[in-house]
């Protein structure tokens, strides 16, 4: 019941667009009404898949952590984003407002969920907390904890990289 009350809201509001590219397991663009849509992916967080200034932040609290370790366990979130979506499809997807970069904050509906909801549970995204109410929080809390406690995605094999984009705070 819960899911339905934040996802109602979405649901209601979405558009269609053809999903042109995937930069990232937390950024898309798609063509919808002949206009370019570049969307960050919200409530979720993926490790960079390239060495920028975002890398060296999250890495900069975690003993051990490499820009190497990062950018691969982001090289696997994407790949992830391409099993769960698909290029040149159309997607649902609602924008909820702009963020400091200008690019629009979306929620992307699949079937009987959301890929921002799958991207956690599946163990490649942490929630991204700053932006998200109590009751957002603690929904995307349970869904990383659950993808921790049967080690899916990263949680597998890269748990110190994703436990270290866990950890970081913005």
């Amino acid at each position: 019941m819960k899911l339905l009350i934040i996802l109602l809201p979405i649901l209601l509001c979405a558009d269609v667009g053809v999903l042109t590219k995937i930069v990232d397991g937390d950024t898309l663009y798609f063509k919808t009404n002949n206009k370019k849509v570049k969307c960050r992916i919200e409530y979720i967080d993926t490790p960079e898949s390239r060495d920028n200034k975002k890398t060296k932040r999250d890495i900069s609290n975690c003993r051990g952590i490499t820009t190497e370790d990062m950018t691969s366990a982001g090289k696997s979130a994407t790949r992830a984003a391409k099993r769960l979506l698909t290029l040149k499809k159309q997607c649902s997807y609602s924008v909820s407002g702009k963020d400091r970069y200008g690019r629009s904050i979306c929620v992307v509906k699949l079937d009987n969920t959301t890929f921002n909801e799958q991207m956690v549970l599946n163990g490649y995204a942490v929630p991204y907390r700053h932006y998200m109410n109590a009751s957002e929080l603690k929904y995307y809390n349970m869904l990383l904890e659950k993808a921790k406690m049967e080690k899916v995605g990263l949680w597998r094999d890269r748990e110190p990289v994703i436990e270290c984009l866990n950890r970081a705070r913005y």
